[in-house]
């Protein structure tokens, strides 16, 4: 080897880089720091955005796992009323002559008038006119309206007591807010007393809208449904046996008046009692 050759080799050599090392050096500073970028990244761009979602996330979930359990008793309860159908349907009947639709409002005439009679009244006049909850209610969500009836009829006291016997017994839910009577003498000169009673009942406006979440809470094997159906089997139902019985439906307006009239009446004939 000539000196020239060795000057050359010994040059190359002094200026020999390892690229290697100089790769991994960069390799382990780029790396974590791209990472570091790309985390920051999702952090900001997702990871906090579900995070701040979480408290909704979490009441979503617990509504929907309220609701699935609402669905499952309620598809229970309704495989079970399918069950028992026929036993359902009577219940159901019985049930209707407690609390009636509308359209079984007129009936209440005939059972009025029934119960009046087969106390030994005389009645005397029979109206109806569609009434309202009272004021204290007005803010209650209820799902029915009130029918007022109002009823006129000579009678004595013994039959007086036992048409409200009768309507505490009747199967059809009514109540008699109030009720008024004076002394008078008959044309037969026998004494007797003219009264008169105001009933009301409540019906059902009936209007189908399928709700799926909401749950069902009859049970027609608890106690307490038993309990009431048993209660309503033991009342005296008044079949409608006077489709053609003479009512007059009343205004509103007109009751108030009769009701005045009423009053003024008594008052004069407190006196004589």
């Amino acid at each position: 080897m000539n000196p020239e050759e060795k000057k050359e080799e010994k040059s190359t050599k002094g200026l020999n880089i390892d690229t290697e090392k100089i790769k991994k050096t960069l390799l382990n500073f780029v790396v974590p720091l791209v990472a570091s970028v790309i985390t920051l990244f999702l952090f900001v761009l997702v990871i906090y955005p579900s995070l701040k979602k979480l408290p909704d996330l979490k009441l979503e979930l617990s509504r929907k796992v309220n609701m699935k359990q609402t669905l499952n008793t309620k598809l229970q309860r309704l495989n079970r009323l399918v069950d028992f159908k026929v036993v359902v349907d009577e219940d159901s009947a019985l049930v209707n002559r407690v609390l009636v639709s509308e359209e079984e409002v007129p009936r209440l005439l005939d059972q009025v008038n029934q119960i009046a009679t087969n106390s030994g009244m005389s009645v005397t006049r029979l109206s109806y006119s569609y009434g309202s909850i009272g004021a204290s209610d007005k803010t209650q969500k209820i799902p029915y309206s009130v029918v007022s009836v109002s009823l006129g009829a000579d009678a004595n006291y013994d039959q007086i007591i036992l048409l409200m016997q009768s309507i505490e017994k009747a199967a059809r839910f009514v109540s008699v807010p109030n009720f008024r009577y004076s002394a008078g003498t008959s044309s037969t000169g026998d004494r007797k007393l003219t009264s008169s009673f105001s009933i009301d009942s409540p019906y059902l406006f009936v209007q189908s809208s399928a709700v799926t979440d909401e749950p069902i809470d009859l049970d027609i094997s608890s106690q307490k449904f038993i309990d009431f159906i048993n209660n309503i089997k033991e009342l005296t139902y008044y079949e409608f046996v006077n489709p053609n019985i003479e009512v007059v439906k009343e205004e509103v307006e007109e009751t108030k008046e009769e009701t005045t009239t009423i009053e003024t009446q008594e008052s004069s004939s407190e006196p004589s009692n």
